[in-house]
C-alpha cells in the first residue's frame, strides 16, 4: 500500500485514478493467493480449468501488466485500464505461456516442499497420464497461447502497439527464464547472465 500512495504521489491529478485499478488488480492477485493456500493445506488437487482459473491470476502477470500501464502517461487512457482489467485474451495468453512454463522446469521442486499442485500434477490426475505426456500435452497449450499474441498483435486495435509490448515481452521475458531450467528460482544460471548483458556489459549503440 506503501508503494501505491508512492505512485500515486508521482502521478498527475488526472492519472491518479490508475491506482484504483492496480490496487482491484492487488485485491484479485492476494485471494488467488489465497484459494491456492487453502488448495495446499487441503491437499487438494484440482482439475486444469479449475487451476487455470486461479492460477493464471496467481501468477502474478495480469497485475504486473497493469501496474506497467500506471507510468505510461498519456497513452495509457482509462479505456486502456478497463481494458486490461477485463483480463483480456492477450494477457490471458500470456499469464497462460508463464503459468505453464513455470510448472513443467519447477514442479519437481515445488512438490519437494508443502506446496500447491502445479498445473502438471492436476493433468496428470485428471487424465491419468505420466509426467512426460502431461508436461507434452500442456507445452500445446503454450504454442496455442503464442498464436493468440500473435493474433491479438495483428488485428487491428484501439490501443497503441506500445501498450501491446509491454504484454508481449513479457511473454518474452518467461520464454528465455523458463524455456529449459526454472531460470527465476535458480537465478543464477542463465538469468544472471542476462541481466549482465543487459545492464553491467550492454551493447554499445
Amino acid at each position: 500500500m506503501h508503494t501505491f500512495e508512492e505512485f500515486e504521489d508521482l502521478l498527475a491529478s488526472s492519472e491518479k485514478y490508475r491506482i484504483t485499478y492496480l490496487k482491484e488488480a492487488m485485491k484479485d492477485l492476494s485471494e488467488a493467493y489465497f484459494e491456492e493456500s487453502k488448495w495446499r493445506d487441503q491437499h487438494y488437487v484440482p482439475t486444469l480449468e479449475e487451476h487455470l482459473h486461479v492460477s493464471l491470476i496467481s501468477l502474478g502477470y495480469p497485475m504486473l501488466q497493469c501496474a506497467s500501464f500506471v507510468g505510461m502517461g498519456e497513452i495509457a487512457t482509462k479505456e486502456a485500464f478497463e481494458w486490461i482489467a477485463s483480463f483480456p485474451k492477450i494477457v490471458q495468453a500470456s499469464a497462460i505461456i508463464g503459468r505453464i512454463m513455470n510448472d513443467i522446469t519447477s514442479h519437481e521442486l515445488e512438490q519437494t516442499r508443502e506446496h500447491v499442485a502445479s498445473t502438471v500434477q492436476c493433468y496428470m490426475k485428471e487424465y491419468g497420464t505420466n509426467v512426460h505426456m502431461a508436461c507434452k500435452k500442456l507445452q500445446v497449450l503454450v504454442d496455442d497461447a503464442w498464436k493468440d499474441i500473435n493474433e491479438e498483435c495483428l488485428n487491428q486495435t484501439a490501443f497503441p502497439v506500445a501498450l501491446l509490448q509491454k504484454i508481449v515481452n513479457f511473454s518474452r521475458m518467461t520464454e528465455n527464464i523458463y524455456k529449459y531450467i526454472d531460470g527465476y528460482t535458480n537465478s543464477s544460471t542463465k538469468t544472471k547472465e542476462y541481466i549482465s548483458l543487459l545492464l553491467v556489459h550492454p551493447v554499445p549503440l
